[in-house]
């Protein structure tokens, strides 16, 4: 759904380009025609060819501009439109509390391209939840503990992690944005990566031990800072108004 309403930087370049073909066109198409006229019409002196001549480019060049200048308005609404469309979450939580961590968990479960913010971010939302419905949060770009109202989790995807223990939530600034660290050692990734023609969308990857960049996520997750949950809870609620 995001890819087809949002306008992608490829085709924001595409409709640039187009635009000033067209416009050149129509300049030089414009130019040539009133050129035609004041050389061949003119030297005729038939006051009425000329006359009718002239009044027909005119209403033609007017309808022409008229028609580029709504073209290139239209073109600016959708292209700042997508900078802030957003699509409403599936899940509805009922309520926003403070994180208690450790966090034991059954599923995981992600929705990407949720909404698209002013960076251009493709943003995502991700939930650990209990069977209680209890829910560790990660939307926005930050984390909250919700519970869930409403659980459509059939529109989300499952990440395949099943029954584990969030030990800590770290703030990072090297390869990754958010690092989980669960209780068997693995690392839950959150970081935006480049998608194609310059733009960037958010992604949630699970590193286990064995991988080979799992030193360097877990050197960056030993630098990071834990997260402030009241300061989390803080913007999930200022957001919601």
């Amino acid at each position: 759904m995001l890819n087809i309403l949002l306008m992608k930087k490829w085709q924001k370049i595409a409709g640039l380009i187009i635009f000033f073909l067209i416009t050149l066109y129509e300049l030089l198409t414009w130019a040539n025609t009133y050129v035609y006229l004041k050389y061949v019409v003119e030297p005729t002196d038939n006051d009425l060819l000329i006359e009718q001549s002239y009044m027909y480019i005119d209403g033609l060049s007017l309808g022409m501009w008229m028609n580029l200048s709504l073209a290139i308005f239209l073109f600016i609404c959708l292209w700042r439109k997508g900078m802030n469309k957003t699509y409403p979450s599936p899940i509805k939580p009922s309520s926003v509390e403070k994180i208690i961590i450790p966090f034991t968990f059954e599923r995981a479960y992600c929705r990407i391209g949720v909404a698209t913010d002013n960076s251009g971010i493709e943003r995502m939302e991700v939930y650990f939840v209990r069977k209680d419905k209890t829910a560790i949060c990660y939307a926005n770009s930050s984390f909250s503990q919700v519970v869930i109202d409403d659980a459509k989790l059939d529109k989300f995807d499952n990440l395949e992690i099943n029954i584990a223990t969030i030990n800590s939530i770290r703030e990072t600034i090297g390869l990754a944005n958010h690092i989980i660290k669960l209780s068997d050692e693995r690392l839950i990734v959150f970081e935006v990566l480049p998608k194609g023609y310059g733009e960037l969308y958010e992604s949630v990857t699970v590193i286990t031990p064995s991988d080979d960049e799992y030193s360097d996520y877990l050197e960056d997750y030993k630098q990071g800072k834990e997260i402030d949950s009241w300061k989390a809870e803080i913007k999930q609620l200022n957001h919601k108004r």
